[in-house]
C-alpha cells in the first residue's frame, strides 16, 4: 500500500497556475543552464535541452533494483531511455511555448506530479527513518509464521536421485543391470549418473532430482521409490517411456509445515513491508485527521462528469 493512495492534495486554480508556472521556470532554467558538473550530459537536442544522467537515474527510480542495474549496465537501454526522455522534455518547452500551462487541468496536473515526486522523495526519508532491526524484523517474521502455519503446510515428499538410460531393447537393460553390480559393489552413485544418466538435467547433479511430491512422477517410478525402504536403498532398474531407470532413495520428508529456515528470507521481506507500511499509515492518519472536505462541490464534481 503505498502512501499516495491515503494523499489528497485540494489546489486552486491560481495556485495550481502559480505552482506550474514556477515549476515550468524551474526546468526550462535548469535545461538551459550550465551543465551540472555532477551530472554528465547524455544527450542534447539542436535548441540546447539537454538529459542528464540525474535525469535517466531519476526516470529509473520506481524500478526494481535488478532491472535498474540491468538497465544501466546496457548502453542501449540507456540511450534509449535518454531518448525517450530528451523527446517528452522537448514537447514540454514546445508545450509552455504554446501557453498550455494557462489551461487549468494541465497547470493542475503538473502540479500534482510535482506533489508525487516530493511525497515519494519524503517517504523514502520515512522508510529510512523507521528501517527495523535485524532483530525486530526477526521477530515480526517469527510471529507470522506461527500465525499462519497452514500457509507453510507441505506434503509428504521423498528425495532420490536416478540414473536414466534410454530404451534401447536388451543392451539397454543389459548395461542397467551391469551398472546396478557396479553400484551395489560401492561405486560412486553420483559420478555412474553423471558419466552415463541420459537426464542430463540431473545427472550434472550427480543424478538429484531433489524433492518431490506424490504425483509428480511417472507411475513406475513412483511405485519403485515407494517400495525402497531406507535411505541409500537401489531398486532394481525400472522401465518407464523414458528408458531404464536405476533409483536411489535419498531422504522422505513427512507431511507438515516447512521449517521457518526455509520460509525465513520471504517472511523477514513480508515483515520490512509490513513495518514500513505500518509506519506510512499512521504518518498518513496523522496528516488527515483533521481534513474538512466539501460535500456539496465533491457532489457536483459528479453532476458535471454526467453532462
Amino acid at each position: 500500500m503505498f502512501f499516495s493512495q491515503f494523499f489528497v492534495s485540494p489546489i486552486s486554480k491560481p495556485r495550481a497556475l502559480a505552482l506550474a508556472s514556477a515549476l515550468a521556470l524551474t526546468t526550462v532554467m535548469a535545461q538551459t543552464a550550465a551543465t551540472p558538473p555532477s551530472s554528465a550530459v547524455l544527450a542534447r537536442s539542436s535548441e540546447g535541452v539537454f538529459i542528464s544522467a540525474s535525469d535517466v537515474l531519476a526516470e529509473l527510480q520506481r524500478a526494481p533494483e535488478a532491472s535498474r542495474q540491468s538497465a544501466l549496465s546496457n548502453p542501449d537501454t540507456v540511450q534509449q531511455i535518454a531518448s525517450n526522455l530528451l523527446v517528452r522534455r522537448v514537447l514540454a518547452a514546445e508545450a509552455e511555448r504554446d501557453q498550455l500551462l494557462q489551461d487549468p487541468t494541465t497547470a493542475a496536473a503538473l502540479a500534482v506530479a510535482r506533489d508525487r515526486v516530493l511525497s515519494d522523495a519524503r517517504l523514502a526519508r520515512l522508510d529510512a527513518q523507521n528501517a527495523p532491526s535485524e532483530a525486530a524484523l526477526d521477530a515480526y517474521a517469527r510471529n507470522l509464521y506461527q500465525a499462519n502455519l497452514a500457509k507453510f503446510e507441505r506434503p509428504a515428499q521423498t528425495r532420490a536421485r536416478h540414473i536414466l538410460l534410454d530404451n534401447k531393447g536388451t543392451d539397454s537393460l543389459k548395461k542397467a543391470q551391469e551398472l546396478l553390480i557396479q553400484l551395489r559393489a560401492g561405486a560412486s552413485f553420483e559420478d555412474l549418473a553423471k558419466a552415463n544418466s541420459t537426464d542430463t538435467a540431473s545427472a550434472a547433479r550427480g543424478g538429484d532430482l531433489g524433492f518431490f511430491g506424490p504425483g509428480q512422477m511417472v507411475r513406475p517410478f513412483e511405485d519403485a521409490v515407494n517400495a525402497l525402504a531406507k535411505p541409500g536403498d537401489l531398486s532394481e532398474p525400472v522401465e518407464s517411456q523414458f528408458g531404464y531407470h536405476i533409483i536411489r532413495l535419498e531422504e522422505r520428508r513427512e507431511k507438515g509445515p516447512q521449517p521457518y529456515a526455509e520460509v525465513r528470507s520471504q517472511l523477514m521481506n513480508d515483515a520490512r513491508t509490513a513495518i514500513l507500511n505500518e509506519a506510512r499509515v499512521q504518518k498518513a492518519q496523522s496528516i488527515s485527521k483533521d481534513f474538512a472536505f466539501d460535500q456539496a462541490a465533491i457532489a457536483a464534481m459528479g453532476k458535471q462528469t454526467k453532462r
